[in-house]
C-alpha cells in the first residue's frame, strides 16, 4: 500500500499544462483460472491454466474553461499476450460540462457488450474456450464478433435522472488508433451505437437498451454483403439477496446476406451470505438455417475473501453453433483480486 501511495503521488504530480486540481490513480485487477473442457465431437478433454492481468491509469480533474476532464488508458494482458492489443482497452479523453460529456475513446463507456442479466462471474462466452459458439453477451456485430467500442470513435453522453444514455460514432469499425500519429484506413465502413442504462426512476430495477450499426463496405471482413445491426434490451431487479434479469439481443451480420442471430437468456443470483453467492444463467441462441437452437447453461459458486474472490463455474453447452450433437462441457475455477 505505501509503494502503491508513493507511485500514485509522483505520477500525481505530472499535469498537463492548464489543468487544476487534478488527481490520478493506478488501479488494477488480476485473475487466474484453472479450466478443464469435454467435447462431444472431439471425444476428448483438456485442461490448463489461463490468466488476465490489467493495469488502469486515470486522471480527472477541472479545466481553466470551467469544464471538468477525464483521461486514462488501460495495459491489459491476456495470457501469455500479444504485443499489439497490450493498450487496446479503455482509452480516453472526456470533457464534461454539468450532466454532459464529449469525448474520444476506445473501449470506453456505455456499449453494447453488457447485459441486465445478474452474473456472480464472468459469462459462458468468456467461460469457452472452443471454437464455433454463437452466443455472446450483448450484440457485437459485424460478422457476429466485433463490438463498436473497439474502434477509436467520439461519444456524446447524457445523464438522466432515470439512467445514462450515449451515442458513439467510429468513422471504422476495427480502427483502434494504433499508427500513432500516421493515417491508417482500411477496408471497413463507419459504425455507431446508442446505450442507455439506468434504473428508469425505480429503485432496484435495471434496464440495458442498445442498437448498433455497422455499413456495408467493399472488401470488409464483417460488412462485405450487407449492412450490420444490432439490437439488444434486457431488465433486471434486485430483491436484496435475489436478483433476476432477462435480456434479448438481437443480430443481423454483415458478412453473410442470410446471417442471423438473436439469443434470450435469463439469470438470477443468490447472496446466501456476506460471502457466498450462487448464481445460474441459461442462454438460447436462434441460429438462422441451423439444425438446433444452441443451448447453454451455466452454473456459478462465488465466495469473496475480501481482498480475493474464488469463482467455481460449470457450463454446458448444447448444440453448438446450431448443430446437432455438438455439446461440450466446461468447468474453471477462478481467483480474482482488485487494487
Amino acid at each position: 500500500m505505501k509503494n502503491k501511495l508513493l507511485v500514485s503521488t509522483a505520477l500525481g504530480a505530472v499535469m498537463l499544462s492548464g489543468a487544476v486540481n487534478a488527481e490520478t490513480k493506478i488501479t488494477g485487477q488480476l485473475d487466474i483460472n484453472y479450466s478443464a473442457q469435454s467435447s462431444s465431437t472431439a471425444a476428448s478433454s483438456t485442461n490448463g491454466w489461463g490468466r488476465e492481468s490489467q493495469i488502469n491509469v486515470s486522471n480527472s480533474g477541472d479545466l481553466s474553461n470551467g469544464m471538468t476532464y477525464a483521461a486514462g488508458f488501460s495495459f491489459e494482458f491476456d495470457g501469455t499476450g500479444n504485443s499489439s492489443d497490450i493498450a487496446d482497452e479503455n482509452l480516453y479523453i472526456d470533457f464534461t460540462s454539468g450532466n454532459t460529456t464529449v469525448g474520444v475513446s476506445q473501449d470506453h463507456g456505455l456499449n453494447t457488450d453488457s447485459s441486465a442479466v445478474p452474473r456472480v462471474s464472468i459469462n459462458a462466452g468468456s467461460l469457452s474456450t472452443f471454437s464455433g459458439l454463437t452466443y455472446a453477451q450483448g450484440s457485437p456485430i459485424g460478422n457476429g464478433s466485433q463490438h463498436v467500442k473497439e474502434a477509436m470513435g467520439v461519444t456524446l453522453a447524457q445523464k438522466l435522472d432515470i439512467g445514462s444514455v450515449q451515442f458513439r460514432y467510429v468513422p471504422e469499425l476495427t480502427q483502434d488508433g494504433g499508427v500513432n500519429d500516421a493515417i491508417a484506413k482500411g477496408s471497413e465502413g463507419s459504425a455507431y451505437d446508442i446505450n442507455f442504462q439506468g434504473n428508469a426512476g425505480v429503485e432496484g430495477l435495471s434496464v440495458n437498451l442498445a442498437y448498433a450499426k455497422a455499413e456495408k463496405a467493399n472488401g470488409s471482413t464483417h460488412t462485405s454483403s450487407r449492412d450490420s445491426k444490432g439490437v439488444q434490451y434486457g431488465v433486471g431487479y434486485n430483491f436484496g439477496q435475489i436478483a433476476v434479469g432477462a435480456q434479448i439481443s438481437d443480430r443481423e451480420l454483415g458478412n453473410s446476406a442470410t446471417g442471423e442471430r438473436k439469443t434470450t437468456e435469463f439469470g438470477a443470483t443468490f447472496a446466501a451470505s456476506d460471502a457466498l453467492s450462487l448464481g445460474i444463467a441459461v442462454a438460447s441462441t436462434d441460429v438462422n438455417g441451423a439444425a438446433k437452437d444452441e443451448d447453454i447453461v451455466q452454473a456459478t459458486i462465488g465466495y469473496n475473501l475480501g481482498a480475493v474472490a474464488i469463482h467455481l463455474n460449470y457450463a454446458d453447452y448444447q448444440n453448438v453453433g446450431g448443430a446437432s450433437g455438438t455439446d461440450n462441457e466446461v468447468g474453471s475455477v477462478r481467483l480474482s483480486t482488485k487494487f
